[in-house]
C-alpha cells in the first residue's frame, strides 16, 4: 500500500527549500529518470541559478516526503499522486518523464494467446509494473482471471522467476529484457510503441509550492527540457550516465536500453493527460478508497510544460 501518514502537513512544502536547496526525489534506479540525471549532472539546473539536490526515495516514501516540505519536487509515479489525492493530499503532475507504459511483455510462449491460464509475475500491485502487466492482458484480450497473477515484491524476484521458469510471463523493460532475449524468450507486446498512455513517471509538487514558486518550477523546467535534448542527442554521454545509475557495464544492453527510452518511451511535448493517469486510477480501485471519485483533470498541470517544451 501507498503510505500516506505525512498528509496532516499539506501546507509545509511552500518554503523554497532550506539555504536555497532545492530538494528533488526519485523513486527508483531506472531509466526513466534519465532526464533528470543528465540534467543535474550536465549543470542544466546550475545554469538557470537553481541549487537542485537529487535524493533517491522509495516509492512509498516519495509522496510523503513531499507534501511535508522535505522535499519540494518529486519524481513519482501516477498511481502515488492518484492515490494521495484520494487521502487528501494536493499534489498536481506537472509533467511526465514516461508518459507511456514503458514495458513488453516477454514470455516463454510464442504468442499471446497462449498466455491463457498461465503464470504472470508481478512486483506488487502499487507500482507501475502491476499497472504495465494489467494492460498488456487488456491489449491482447485476455482477462486478469484468465491467468494466475503471482505476486513477487521485487523487479529482481520477476526476472529471476521468469529466467528460471516458474512463471511463463511477465512486464519487463531494457536492461533486463536482453537476458530473456537470450534466453529465448519472446516479446509478445510492446507497450511503448503501441504508445499506451500511463504516467509511470510524473514530475509534481504541490499547489502550494507551485503557487509560491511558479520561477523556480519555470527555472526547473527549462533546465529539464536540457537534460530531455541531451538524452536524444548525446548516446556516448546519455549511456555513461546510466551506468553509473544502475550499475551496468555492458555497453550492449546500455545501447539498447538508451534506444528504447529515446525512440518509444521520451515524449517531444511531455505533458501529463487525463488518459494517462485513468490506468493508474483504475488498478487502484478496490485498495484504496475512493480513488473512484478523484478528478483527474484537477491533477495536472500543464502550464510549466508548455511554456518550456513548445509544440512543434
Amino acid at each position: 500500500m501507498l503510505a500516506m501518514s505525512s498528509l496532516t502537513a499539506c501546507g509545509a512544502s511552500s518554503s523554497p527549500g532550506a539555504d536555497g536547496v532545492i530538494t528533488v526525489s526519485y523513486s527508483e534506479e531506472v531509466a526513466d529518470e534519465l532526464p533528470l540525471w543528465i540534467a543535474s549532472e550536465a549543470g542544466y539546473f546550475k545554469e538557470q541559478g537553481l541549487n537542485v539536490k537529487l535524493v533517491k526515495l522509495d516509492s512509498d516514501q516519495g509522496y510523503p516526503a513531499l507534501i511535508s516540505g522535505q522535499t519540494q519536487i518529486a519524481s513519482i509515479g501516477g498511481s502515488q499522486i492518484v492515490a494521495g489525492k484520494a487521502a487528501g493530499g494536493d499534489v498536481k503532475v506537472l509533467a511526465a518523464l514516461t508518459p507511456v507504459v514503458p514495458y513488453q511483455l516477454y514470455a516463454n510462449v510464442a504468442t499471446g494467446a497462449e498466455l491463457k491460464g498461465k503464470k504472470i509475475g508481478y512486483t506488487s500491485k502499487s507500482g507501475s509494473q502491476y499497472i504495465g502487466t494489467l494492460l498488456a492482458l487488456k491489449k491482447l484480450g485476455i482477462k486478469p482471471s484468465e491467468v494466475n497473477l503471482v505476486p513477487l515484491g521485487s523487479v529482481t524476484n520477476v526476472n529471476n522467476a521468469l529466467l528460471s521458469k516458474t512463471i511463463d510471463a511477465s512486464a519487463t523493460h531494457p536492461p533486463a529484457s536482453i537476458k530473456f532475449e537470450d534466453a529465448g524468450m519472446h516479446m509478445v507486446l510492446d507497450l511503448a510503441k503501441e504508445k499506451t498512455p500511463n504516467i509511470a513517471v510524473g514530475i509534481s509538487s504541490t499547489s502550494d509550492y507551485i503557487k509560491a514558486h511558479p520561477e523556480v518550477l519555470d527555472k526547473f523546467m527549462a533546465g529539464l527540457k536540457k537534460g530531455f535534448d541531451r538524452e536524444r542527442a548525446d548516446k556516448a554521454y546519455s549511456t555513461k550516465i546510466l551506468g553509473a545509475h544502475l550499475g551496468l557495464k555492458d555497453q550492449r544492453a546500455l545501447d539498447e536500453t538508451w534506444e528504447y527510452y529515446s525512440t518509444e518511451v521520451l515524449a517531444d511535448h511531455p505533458v501529463a493527460t487525463v488518459a494517462a493517469l485513468q490506468s493508474s486510477q483504475q488498478s487502484l480501485v478496490g485498495s484504496v478508497g475512493g480513488v473512484e471519485k478523484v478528478d483527474l483533470a484537477g491533477l495536472i498541470d500543464t502550464s510549466f510544460v508548455d511554456k518550456a517544451f513548445p509544440r512543434k
